[in-house]
């Protein structure tokens, strides 16, 4: 059974102020399962751009700072070879 006042999926996401990496990293907690996880900036086939979330499979490290949230720029995921489909629409 749930508990109807505490949420079922809680998280937090820290922006990664450097060039390299992941732009953002955190957790997300569903149902009591904490899962590490990283959100990489890319680029569609129509050019439209995304976040992408993968597990964090590395060791965990607390940003030192937190930035303010920007203009997301495309990084380079060396795990991604696909593009996103286009034709979901939000």
């Amino acid at each position: 059974m749930h508990n109807h006042n505490k949420p079922r999926i809680t998280g937090a996401l820290f922006e990664n102020l450097r060039d390299t990496g992941p732009a953002f990293k955190g957790f997300v907690e569903i149902d009591g399962v904490k899962t590490q996880i990283v959100l990489w900036p890319k680029t569609s086939a129509k050019g439209q751009n995304y976040l992408q979330v993968a597990e964090d499979k590395k060791p965990s490290q607390r940003p030192r700072e937190q930035g303010r949230l920007g203009q997301i720029k495309p990084r380079n995921d060396p795990r991604d070879n696909s593009d996103m489909d286009d034709s979901i629409d939000f």
